[in-house]
């Protein structure tokens, strides 16, 4: 693409639709407006609008043209794609257990019929992972993510050749039941929660960290971990963990301890069923 003038960058940020899609890359990878701002501009320059002249552009944008206003929402959901993709286990620990206080790398999925469903990043990256081959794989992406026609736009499908592809993913659904009921077991997003989280508590430990900060964090957990505990003055372990006392701090870390092991065990039998459901279905 030629240079782009500021007047059309003036343009792009004061379209609704653009700054719409800027406070939810804010608000998704917490980040500031302003550099939520330049990641969308970034995104859009170097994939989606490299396609068009400075002309172009400019037309486009000063008529609001409907379909630029769709690439900068894919845009968009590509930028949060790529981010989790980047966190790896981070993902897991921060986003999979989709609790009540956990608003981030939320997308909405629609079907024909205008039924809605909200999944987290990562689940769907979990349900997506599933799929046999890289092919069908990002054809399932592309069609949770964004629709008939966008996949069939990108990956150049007639509708008999779509149709085709999503009887054969939904037939494999169907044959592998199993395997995805445990792989979107909300039980399952828990125990990862909680073992990736006491992972972190122990690398904090290990790397003389703040273990207050993990715990501000992490309150519903440590709630939790307290209910189960035999510490006696469970406030201050919350409130000021370095000034309870020794017996109450060591015994917040025993039930630690504790706690990780048999979420780790869990995670362990739970990814085996997944490993045999998915060989006995292919089998």
């Amino acid at each position: 693409m030629k240079t782009i003038n500021d007047d059309i960058i003036k343009q792009l940020i004061n379209w609704r639709t653009f700054r719409t899609n800027q406070h939810a890359v804010a608000n998704t990878l917490k980040l500031s407006d302003n550099d939520a701002q330049q990641e969308l501009l970034n995104e859009l320059f170097s994939h989606r609008f490299n396609r068009y002249t400075a002309t172009q552009l400019s037309e486009l944008v000063t008529a609001h043209d409907t379909n630029l206003g769709w690439s900068i929402t894919y845009a968009r959901l590509d930028l949060v794609s790529k981010h989790f993709k980047q966190l790896g286990k981070r993902a897991q620990m921060e986003h999979a257990a989709e609790l009540e206080d956990v608003s981030t790398g939320i997308i909405r999925l629609s079907d024909d019929n205008g039924n809605t469903t909200d999944i987290s990043e990562f689940k769907l990256q979990q349900v997506v992972a599933q799929f046999p081959t890289d092919k069908t794989r990002l054809f399932v992406d592309l069609t949770l993510r964004y629709g008939k026609l966008e996949t069939m736009a990108v990956l150049k499908l007639n509708n008999k050749q779509y149709q085709r592809r999503l009887r054969n993913a939904t037939s494999y659904v169907n044959k592998c039941r199993s395997k995805f009921d445990l792989v979107t077991d909300n039980k399952r997003d828990s125990k990862l929660y909680m073992l990736n989280s006491l992972n972190e508590l122990f690398s904090t430990i290990d790397k003389e960290g703040s273990i207050q900060s993990w715990i501000d964090s992490h309150t519903k957990l440590v709630n939790e971990l307290l209910a189960d505990s035999t510490v006696r003055y469970q406030g201050t372990i919350l409130r000021a963990f370095e000034q309870a006392s020794k017996s109450d701090q060591y015994a917040f870390i025993r039930e630690c301890i504790g706690a990780q092991t048999k979420a780790q065990q869990w995670i362990d039998q739970s990814n085996e069923a997944i490993k045999e459901a998915g060989i006995s279905n292919e089998a």
